[in-house]
């Protein structure tokens, strides 16, 4: 043990021998200045072995290498410590190898040089370990202790923390109160004032409203005396300016009267019937004035000018007009006395051909029944009316046909330049004619009998010449000398083809739009004409008629004059054909069967009787005749029943035994879909003797609603 000690304090006192602590290792923050010991267990062999080559270099007589005197440098403070760049630390951690301490131990004795080695390591290695242990256990203590003395720090701050908090809450409530009186103190001070305040206003506000109230008064009835005398002298012109656009107005009716009541309008110059339009425009202008002034409570210097010199400009067209016409039915006396003769002569070949036409086709039809009467074992019933005089009478409803065809043509050719206008102020005005009668028109229904008395009335006032509102706007027909006609013609052309586009798919509508026809028809009469006209047009076999094939026609020529529509080539279908001819019909029956109370029915069911008579002494036509027979019968047959009794029970019973015989034996196979309806609604009358009311008529108990 005393040569280890030796061995120790020698090694202790050679240059090398000394221990050093390395300030560049970085080993951890947790180890303190022990942990700087760069002597390590592991290298302990390498310090020995530079021991005993040192030794034996000095035993040669070599001297030692210069090192530095110091020995065992003392441990940083943690402030020297952390004042060092870490970069520093690990570049020498990288190089600890390089920079370990080395020990130069005294050269020892010969002798005991081998023994000793492996006392020394032992020894330096317990005395390393011992010390590094207890110099650990020492930081932990150390660093246990500053831990607990934080935690009691933060602890005793944190109380103080929260006193202070306490302190500084109750303060600032206190200020918060403090101010809060202050400010009610303040208040409570100016409110006093300002109450004061008000009240003084008040009273200045009440002084000066008296005041302007006194003077307002003054100023009333000083604008109310003003007013009075602007109003009187706005009347005066106001009446002047009604005197003269009723002049103006009395002078253009007066002239659209005559130009009405003159037939030959074609030949009247072109000039003429513009100044007429002219004038009835300017009117109208002048009538739009006076409403606008009348609205307004006054007019104006302007207004007055424009109307008497609309007067002076009426009362000079008015005179050529006039002059005009005279001159017009002097060279239409002439040119008639003239033509008079002609026209005899042709109307008499004309009825000749006729009557032998319609002599052939009865002689036909009397054949066909006598061979079916010589067939027949009891003898059937026959008509009242001889040959020759149902042969007068079809020539008579033949001509009276021609004559509404040429009438109706006539009314068209008149009417273009309404129909077909060129200018779009007279465009505009035949548009608002066509609403003014498609409007009430289309509206038409049984929902009460003041619904459809008012389209009556509508419908009337428009005819007569009467204003009527159409789009928010007021209409005349008498803004033109051909209004009035032009509208006759387009109403008669609307209900007829109310039948093929509504009747025809609702059937009880023909009975309201029937009523409103025969109060217009009664009312005027051309109207009626014109409607017959469109009916023979569009349906001859209301005549009756059935327009046979001429030499020569074509298949569109002979098909139109049938009724059948023709459409590039290609002839309407049969029951689309047969669909409208129904609604036609029906609604030709709704007129007839229509009741007019104490008045005379213009086309009354004496018309009816007139056409079924015709038509069973015709040769009927496939599926034509057997479902226009079935539709009037069906609408009017009560009404004719009701009206003739027994004479219409003979005349049923003639249909059925004779003349749908003949419905069946030009019927074609898989076509009886017509003939079968008829054949029941003939059976049902016979056997209940009766037919019954049809649907959707207008009774009396609907007039008294």
């Amino acid at each position: 043990m005393d040569e280890k000690m030796s061995v120790l304090e020698e090694l202790g006192r050679t240059s090398k021998g000394r221990l050093r602590y390395s300030k560049d290792v970085d080993i951890g923050d947790d180890a303190g200045w022990l942990g700087r010991l760069v002597v390590r267990i592991n290298d302990v062999d390498q310090v020995l072995s530079a021991l005993e080559t040192e030794l034996n270099s000095e035993q040669n007589g070599e001297s030692p290498r210069s090192e530095s005197p110091q020995g065992l440098s003392p441990p940083k403070t943690s402030a020297q410590r952390g004042t060092q760049p870490k970069e520093t630390i690990r570049a020498s951690a990288k190089t600890s190898q390089d920079m370990r301490p080395k020990i130069t131990p005294p050269p020892p004795p010969a002798d005991s040089l081998e023994n000793g080695g492996d006392n020394v390591r032992a020894q330096l290695q317990k005395t390393v370990s011992m010390y590094e242990q207890e110099r650990l256990e020492t930081v932990k203590e150390t660093v246990v202790k500053q831990q607990i003395q934080v935690e009691q720090q933060i602890t005793g701050l944190w109380q103080q923390v929260q006193q202070q908090l306490s302190i500084l809450q109750d303060q600032h409530r206190l200020n918060s109160r403090k101010q809060q009186d202050k400010v009610n103190n303040l208040l409570l001070h100016r409110g006093e004032k300002s109450q004061q305040r008000i009240q003084q206003l008040e009273e200045d506000h009440r002084r000066r409203a008296k005041h302007l109230d006194a003077q307002l008064q003054e100023a009333i009835v000083r604008q109310t005396q003003q007013q009075r005398r602007k109003q009187a002298y706005a009347l005066e012109k106001l009446r002047q300016l009604i005197k003269q656009q009723e002049e103006s107005n009395e002078a253009a009716q007066a002239m659209t009267t005559l130009l009405s009541n003159f037939g030959q309008k074609d030949t009247l110059p072109a000039d003429v019937l513009n100044d007429a339009h002219r004038a009835v425009m300017l009117t109208s202008n002048l009538t739009r004035q006076v409403s606008a002034a009348s609205e307004a409570g006054g007019t104006t210097d302007q207004v007055l000018q424009l109307a008497q010199t609309t007067l002076a400009e009426v009362k000079v067209i008015q005179t050529k007009v006039v002059q005009a016409v005279e001159k017009a039915q002097e060279e239409a006396r002439k040119a008639e006395e003239k033509a008079r003769h002609a026209q005899e002569q042709a109307r008499a070949q004309a009825a000749e051909q006729e009557k032998q036409a319609a002599l052939k086709q009865a002689e036909k039809a009397a054949a066909e029944k006598a061979a079916a009467k010589a067939a027949s074992s009891a003898k059937p019933a026959v008509l009242s009316d001889s040959k020759e005089a149902f042969l007068t009478t079809y020539t008579q409803t033949i001509k009276k046909y021609r004559d509404l065809q040429t009438n109706l043509d006539n009314c068209v050719q008149s009417c273009l330049p309404l129909a077909k206008p060129s200018d779009s102020q007279l465009k505009k005005y035949a548009f608002d004619l066509q609403k003014a009668v498609n409007t009430p028109l289309n509206a038409i229904s049984s929902h009460s009998a003041s619904h459809v008395t008012d389209k009556l009335g509508r419908l009337c006032r428009l005819l007569q010449g009467q204003q009527v509102e159409v789009s928010d706007k007021r209409v005349s027909a008498t803004s033109h000398p051909l209004a009035i006609v032009y509208c006759k013609e387009l109403l008669a052309r609307k209900f007829m083809k109310q039948g093929v586009e509504q009747i025809a798919s609702n059937h009880e509508s023909a009975f309201p739009i029937a009523a409103v026809a025969v109060g217009v028809w009664m009312e005027f009469p051309d109207v009626g004409e014109l409607l017959m006209a469109h009916f023979h047009r569009a349906c001859p076999y209301i005549v009756p008629f059935y327009p046979p094939r001429m030499d020569g026609q074509s298949d569109e020529d002979f098909y139109k004059s049938k009724g059948y529509a023709y459409k590039e080539g290609t002839v309407e279908k049969q029951d689309k054909f047969l669909k409208r001819m129904s609604g036609i019909m029906r609604l030709y029956a709704a007129i007839v069967q229509t009741d007019t109370g104490s008045k005379k029915h213009p086309h009354g069911v004496a018309n009816g009787w007139c056409w079924l008579s015709s038509v069973i002494n015709l040769d009927p036509e496939m599926d034509v005749t057997a479902t226009l027979l079935y539709d009037f019968l069906q609408v009017a047959g009560h009404a004719l029943m009701k009206a003739y009794g027994k004479q219409f029970h003979k005349l049923l019973h003639i249909l059925c035994r004779d003349y749908f015989t003949q419905i069946q034996r030009v019927t074609g196979a898989g076509q009886g879909g017509p003939v079968s309806r008829l054949k029941g609604l003939l059976e049902e009358c016979i056997k209940t003797q009766r037919i019954a009311t049809p649907k959707g008529m207008l009774t009396s108990v609907f007039w008294t609603s």
